[in-house]
């Protein structure tokens, strides 16, 4: 015989006879609330009302403030505070020899250091590109 008798072995297990599963009953009462759950709750959004009491009318509905209302207000907060006051916003924490790009009197851009833009560029203001790199505009003394 060259080959092994595939026909005596069994792969899986046979399939077992379903066991069916009988219910008794335990009390005669129909218990329909499980006992972990009251059966009822309290409830303060819905008040009760009794048969004869009148129901009172519904209060007036009151929506919040609308898109335009609220940024007025913060509008009015912001200038209270002082959020529109211009200020120069500097690079954080550049090494001294960073250098940045700096547009001068006569409407070229330089690359100048840190440095010599904070003691030989001033007066002048930081603003940032649309790309998102700082610069800086040199302005005419006073």
């Amino acid at each position: 015989m060259c080959c092994w008798p595939f026909v005596d072995v069994v792969l899986e297990d046979p399939p077992k006879a379903e066991e069916k599963k009988e219910f008794h009953l335990v009390s005669d009462k129909l218990n329909l609330v499980r006992p972990a759950q009251p059966a009822y709750a309290y409830q303060p959004q819905a008040p009760l009302y009794y048969a004869g009491h009148p129901i009172p009318e519904p209060a007036k509905i009151w929506y919040g403030s609308t898109k335009a209302e609220v940024d007025a207000q913060n509008g009015a907060l912001a200038q209270g505070v002082g959020a529109y006051k211009p200020m120069n916003l500097v690079p954080a924490n550049p090494g001294a020899s960073q250098q940045f790009w700096c547009k001068e009197l006569n409407d070229c851009y330089t690359l100048r250091t840190m440095t010599d833009i904070e003691t030989s560029c001033q007066p002048g203001s930081w603003h940032t590109s649309s790309v998102g790199y700082p610069y800086f505009i040199r302005s005419k003394p006073a």
